[in-house]
């Protein structure tokens, strides 16, 4: 399963994805709460990154439960445990390595993931190999993305280019950007019974598009050095410095973005 990630794990990746949490956390937990996460279950969190998974599954278990996490990057299982130490979360662990190839003891009542999938090469093959940490009658629940979703109406040029270059950097990288529509068959590959589906969207508009503008432009400023490699988007092309600016001002007052599609699919292990 272990793949690089392909935005990285550097400390300025570690703040945009905390700064994402606050805008898809909600979106997420109505995916999890909907395939039957509840208090005092066992979860293991796959490809944990920063925590904020793992800190909402923890608000979604209570103090009764239990939440391990993991991560194949050191760099990230250390930014998520003191991120919950200092939040006093005594409930979750997190352990660095591939959760395909790793032994937890006990089965799980759940397993869950956000934006992992994406980024395994084979993504059914992993999948299969997590699913058996969880016991027969458990969840099996991943939030994934589509970016075909992304686009504009009036059309706000800079905001469909930009995400244009986002997707064609991730794909460049060896990763998927339109798997979220894709996860049914994925699962069923995996062995699993056919999942239940859910898309939802970020939608703004006018002045209030703020979030759904950093929320492309912070990512690429993290693509960026990918996007010259890849011969997506030089610097100057990109201009950053001022992008956030260039999109609000095509938005105007009646411009609305839509945010790329969330994809949340779940099932329950046969047995």
């Amino acid at each position: 399963m272990a793949q690089d990630y392909a935005l990285g794990h550097t400390d300025a990746e570690m703040r945009r994805l905390a700064t994402q949490a606050r805008l898809i956390d909600p979106i997420t937990r109505r995916f999890f709460e909907a395939a039957g996460l509840k208090a005092g279950m066992r979860v293991l969190d796959v490809g944990s990154g920063a925590g904020d998974v793992a800190i909402l599954v923890a608000d979604i278990v209570g103090p009764g439960g239990e939440v391990l996490g993991t991560d194949v990057s050191a760099v990230a299982v250390k930014a998520a445990e003191e991120r919950t130490k200092s939040a006093g979360l005594k409930q979750i662990e997190f352990r660095q390595g591939d959760p395909a190839a790793m032994a937890f003891g006990a089965p799980f009542d759940a397993v869950v993931g956000r934006y992992v999938l994406q980024f395994i090469p084979d993504p059914h093959t992993a999948l299969e190999k997590i699913a058996l940490h969880v016991k027969p009658g458990g969840i099996v629940v991943f939030h994934e993305l589509d970016w075909g979703g992304a686009r504009s109406s009036p059309l706000v040029p800079t905001y469909e280019l930009v995400c244009n270059w986002i997707s064609r950097t991730i794909e460049a990288a060896g990763a998927r950007t339109r798997l979220g529509t894709g996860l049914a068959p994925v699962f069923e590959a995996a062995g699993l019974p056919p999942p239940s589906l859910r898309l939802e969207s970020v939608l703004a508009s006018g002045p209030a598009a703020i979030d759904v503008v950093h929320l492309v432009t912070d990512l690429v400023a993290t693509l960026m050095p990918s996007m010259e490699q890849f011969g997506v988007a030089t610097k100057d092309e990109i201009g950053h410095a001022d992008l956030v600016g260039r999109i609000m001002a095509e938005i105007g007052t009646v411009g609305t973005l839509i945010g790329r599609a969330e994809v949340g699919a779940w099932t329950v292990r046969a047995g």
